[in-house]
């Protein structure tokens, strides 16, 4: 709400067109009434709005299970009105909530970096021009954009899961936030500045390994491994677990400890390979069965996909 309140203001300034979107998840009997109210808003503000409504089973993850179907009605509605961009009212605290949340889960960087403030996703049929993404607010904290709220005399509301500490972000909210507070009453905008620093080092790997996934594709479909164990090690795990899934490999049978193993062997085949030039020998080949969809084999020609497993 604080987001609408902020964009309605701007948009005449901007010279951009709004359409306030809605999706109703169907988990709460009030969620009829609160879709009504946000019709009611965008009537007042003269704003056009779509609303989607669905029936989401309660259950096993259903956060995640949640946020996908938001999306893709996102999306979709985005499409129907041929809206360029998705505006998310994501903010700081989302941010921390979701880089602790990462953390204790054993994320890697991407999960520390958390959301990025802009991000492009591909329409739904994947024909369509891209959308963007957009968190303007991600950098004010949950009791800023209440306040901005009361400036704007927007109403708003409380959904009741969010004080259920049985939830894993309420808890971190309410028990971890409350403690780390007392250290540092800014943790909220210090999680974020370490999650924006996450950001730029994945941005920066990920670039380096294109690259070097660029320039290791042969043209008989496999991949050069000369020169790899020079790479850090950040760069060969990120270049290993690439190859893999773009040779079909199940991201569910690509586990951080296959990763690891893998990353082994194709260092010690490229050390091998350059201390042939001196003398004979190297590691010995190896096979892993990542069905049901491939089969990756490292040896002295270099990584490649095999048809089968002995």
């Amino acid at each position: 709400m604080a987001t609408v309140g902020l964009l309605e203001r701007l948009r005449r300034s901007l010279g951009i067109g709004l359409v306030l979107g809605h999706v109703d998840h169907g988990l709460r009997p009030e969620s009829a009434q609160e879709a009504t109210a946000v019709a009611d808003l965008a009537d007042q503000c003269g704003l056009a709005h779509l609303q989607t409504r669905l029936d989401l089973e309660r259950g096993s993850g259903l956060p995640e299970r949640a946020r996908e179907a938001r999306r893709k009605a996102l999306l979709a509605q985005a499409e129907s009105c041929g809206a360029a961009a998705i505006v998310l009212g994501h903010t700081a605290t989302d941010q921390a909530e979701s880089m602790l949340m990462h953390m204790v889960r054993g994320a890697g960087l991407d999960g520390i970096a958390g959301m990025a403030s802009y991000e492009a996703r591909a329409s739904l049929s994947g024909r369509g021009p891209s959308v963007a993404l957009l968190r303007p607010v991600l950098g004010l904290t949950r009791a800023q954009t209440r306040a901005l709220v009361g400036l704007f005399e927007l109403p708003f509301v409380d959904d009741p899961s969010n004080r259920d500490t049985k939830n894993f972000r309420v808890a971190v909210r309410e028990q971890l936030f409350s403690t780390l507070s007392r250290f540092n009453p800014r943790v909220e905008q210090a999680l974020c500045g370490a999650a924006e620093q996450a950001r730029d080092a994945q941005d920066a790997l990920s670039e380096w390994c294109d690259r070097e996934l660029r320039g290791r594709h042969r043209r008989d479909e496999t991949w050069d491994l000369r020169g790899f164990h020079s790479l850090p090690r950040a760069i060969r795990t990120r270049v290993l677990r690439s190859i893999c899934l773009a040779e079909g490999a199940d991201p569910a049978h690509l586990r951080y400890s296959v990763v690891v193993e893998l990353t082994a062997a194709a260092t010690a085949i490229s050390a091998a390979y350059e201390g042939a030039r001196r003398s004979p020998g190297g590691e010995r080949p190896r096979t892993w069965d990542l069905r049901p969809r491939c089969c990756i084999r490292i040896d002295k020609n270099g990584l490649q996909r095999v048809s089968n497993v002995r």
